[in-house]
């Protein structure tokens, strides 16, 4: 059973009512105060935030100094490095992005839990990252692209290059600055570019391959990866904090388990910044708070309307009731966001980029790879609103195009349908094949490969090495018995 609110037309048509109407909702969910107005509290928040900044970063000489990324990291990553121009037919033939580390940064904090969250974003979206990194307060492993356009096949950095990749370093220096001077995250991270020379590959997002390098960089023994879009609840770092749950997690998912956390989005609204504050506080919240918001359909099930099956499993009525964590049973398309031991988390494939299946095929992955799945009692998730990338609108009506095509049988092996959206789902269908028959290898490029071969906090620990030899001989004796 899902909550549902009792219309679409209620959650989403009203915009619940005018602004100062909307604030006046917010104001008995405010975890602050039950009587100041939203706007100003976060007017208040913003103004003081930047003082205390301004103080950390004026009185900051004993603090320890920003840690300086292994030159073994750049190595690695560059390594090869060839700087051709990435095109679309590279993309069609499944060539993994060509990335450069151009710059990393690393928290000088000591990490507040034993789970990083590792997320992918451009640079237009580090104020969504800035959110995350102030509603989770542990460690945060992040990856930014640039894309380059090359007007022609010279390869090599142009002047106009070099600027853009200067003003993304300018900006990233001075956000980590800040968010090492406040008490927030501790984040470390990867500005990476990639040059190109077709026009559609500027939209071609290469989000598993900034995946990938975001789990790279992360060195707790969990991970979630959780998109820049989201931001973690307080009731997750508070329940991570106490070290019997964290005990308790640790060992859940010490087998081939994934902990599920929920995901909520807030109902639409024409205000920007409302639907910002409605996530973040919403965010600051209780289940049994958060429970409330529901019920006034202001908050439900993420991708409710747009995507229902990617997470009906998680049984949104079951989690509400729930004080342990619970199984969950898979289903076609679901997609959650989950906790899971670092080493053990699958590779993204990297043949998906731009909008469409590079989640679904990871956790489609997780699933034939024999993982169970338990829903988190405590934590979860919310969706901060944005506008769609240029990259879904694209996949979009090109999908329904090529739909048409299939339906019509103009779509075949000898004529395949090469648009995004038409390569993204023969992709689809060439890995979910290859996981059903126990051959599946997920395609990533060379700069993954190369750094867990060197890094040392890829290295497994003698632990490690003899559960994975344990399940090896577990495994190669029940192939003897079949063999009987």
């Amino acid at each position: 059973m899902t909550l549902l609110p009792s219309s679409r037309k209620n959650s989403v048509g009203n915009h619940l009512g005018e602004t100062v109407a909307q604030h006046q909702l917010l104001e008995d969910y405010n975890p602050k105060s039950k009587h100041t107005p939203m706007w100003r509290l976060y007017v208040y928040r913003m103004a003081l935030g930047a003082m205390l900044v301004a103080a950390c970063m004026l009185f900051s000489r004993g603090r320890a100094a920003p840690i300086e990324p292994p030159k073994e990291l750049y190595t690695c990553i560059n390594d090869g490095f060839d700087q051709q121009l990435t095109t679309y037919k590279d993309f069609a033939y499944q060539k993994p992005a060509r990335m450069k580390l151009h710059k990393a940064w690393w928290s000088s904090k000591p990490p507040a839990v034993k789970v990083t969250i590792v997320t992918g974003l451009n640079p237009s979206r580090v104020n969504q990252l800035e959110s995350q990194c102030i509603s989770y307060k542990g460690p945060i492993s992040a990856a930014v692209y640039v894309v380059l356009r090359s007007q022609d096949r010279t390869e090599g950095l142009t002047a106009e290059h070099k600027s853009t990749l200067q003003e993304a370093e300018q900006l990233l220096d001075e956000f980590h600055s800040r968010m090492e001077a406040a008490n927030n995250c501790q984040i470390d991270i990867l500005l990476l570019y990639e040059t190109v020379l077709d026009d559609v590959m500027k939209v071609m997002f290469p989000i598993n391959t900034l995946r990938n390098y975001a789990l790279l960089q992360a060195k707790t023994p969990l991970v979630s990866m959780v998109d820049v879009d989201l931001i973690v609840s307080n009731a997750l770092l508070q329940w991570l904090l106490e070290q019997k749950n964290y005990d308790q997690l640790r060992e859940m998912t010490r087998g081939k388990t994934v902990v599920v956390l929920p995901a909520f989005e807030t109902a639409p609204q024409h205000n920007m910044t409302l639907a910002h504050d409605l996530a973040d506080t919403a965010a600051m919240m209780t289940k049994e708070q958060l429970g409330k918001l529901v019920q006034r359909r202001l908050i439900y099930q993420f991708a409710l309307y747009l995507f229902r099956q990617g997470h009906n499993c998680t049984d949104y009525t079951k989690w509400f009731r729930a004080d342990q964590p619970y199984d969950v049973e898979y289903h076609d398309g679901y997609e959650p966001w989950f906790i899971i031991d670092r080493f053990r988390n699958p590779w993204y494939d990297v043949s998906f980029r731009g909008y469409g299946w590079n989640k679904v095929s990871h956790v489609i992955n997780i699933y034939y790879q024999n993982y169970k799945f338990l829903a988190h009692p405590t934590g979860f998730i919310v969706h901060r609103q944005h506008s769609r990338s240029s990259a879904d609108k694209m996949y979009q009506a090109q999908k329904r195009g090529y739909e048409r095509d299939v339906e019509a049988g103009k779509v075949t092996a000898d004529r395949p349908n090469n648009n995004l959206a038409g390569l993204t789902h023969r992709f689809r269908d060439k890995v979910t094949a290859e996981m059903k028959a126990g051959n599946y290898t997920a395609l990533i490029d060379d700069g993954i490969r190369n750094c867990v071969r060197i890094l040392p906090w890829w290295k497994e620990t003698k632990e490690q090495t003899e559960r994975r030899q344990s399940q090896r001989r577990s495994l190669l004796r029940r192939f003897m018995h079949m063999l009987r």
